[in-house]
């Protein structure tokens, strides 16, 4: 499991483990494009306790996270392991991951709010330009799907190519032909 790339997990005193897993698709099962962003900004603000446990639940690998998240019922709320601090900072993490990434700090992005995450998107670019099955497009969180395509699709921040132009392979290629001639 990479932290680096978003995936967490939280074990209790007793052993229990539970991974979370910020990946487009579960990115996705968290609402419309819209609610995933209300969600993420909720994180901010006075709602965060509450949309950290939404977002923990949803973002879990096993089926019941009540035990570390807590959980709401007729009859009050029933406190989990995790305090509620922890599981906003964990909750900030994954949706950090899952909708923003950071593979590379410095990418040229415009940096402008967008009110929605089209997480459909990124997965059809991971299919089409990185050649993944829908499901495996669907587990990358959005710093995974970040690295691999600037690995498919190197930029440089100078501008400048990594290969060289058609011009200059060709004037190599003649020089090498000289040399074998000459």
């Amino acid at each position: 499991m990479l932290v680096e790339c978003g995936f967490a997990t939280a074990t209790t005193s007793e052993g229990a483990e539970y991974s979370f897993t910020p990946s487009l698709g579960r990115i996705a099962a968290l609402g419309s494009p819209q609610e995933i962003v209300r969600l993420y900004a909720g994180l901010h603000g006075p709602s965060a306790a509450k949309d950290a446990a939404y977002i923990l639940a949803t973002l879990c690998d096993q089926e019941d996270p009540t035990p570390l998240i807590g959980w709401k019922d007729d009859a009050g709320d029933h406190s989990g392991l995790m305090p509620e601090s922890e599981q906003i900072i964990i909750a900030r993490h994954l949706m950090h991951h899952g909708i923003v990434g950071k593979a590379k700090p410095s990418n040229k992005g415009d940096g402008k709010y967008s009110d929605k995450f089209e997480a459909a998107e990124y997965i059809a670019a991971a299919r089409v330009h990185l050649g993944l099955s829908s499901a495996d497009a669907e587990a990358l969180s959005m710093t995974e799907f970040q690295m691999m395509f600037e690995m498919k699709f190197p930029s440089k921040a100078d501008g400048k190519r990594d290969v060289p132009t058609r011009e200059q392979y060709q004037a190599s290629m003649a020089a090498i032909e000289g040399r074998r001639n000459g």
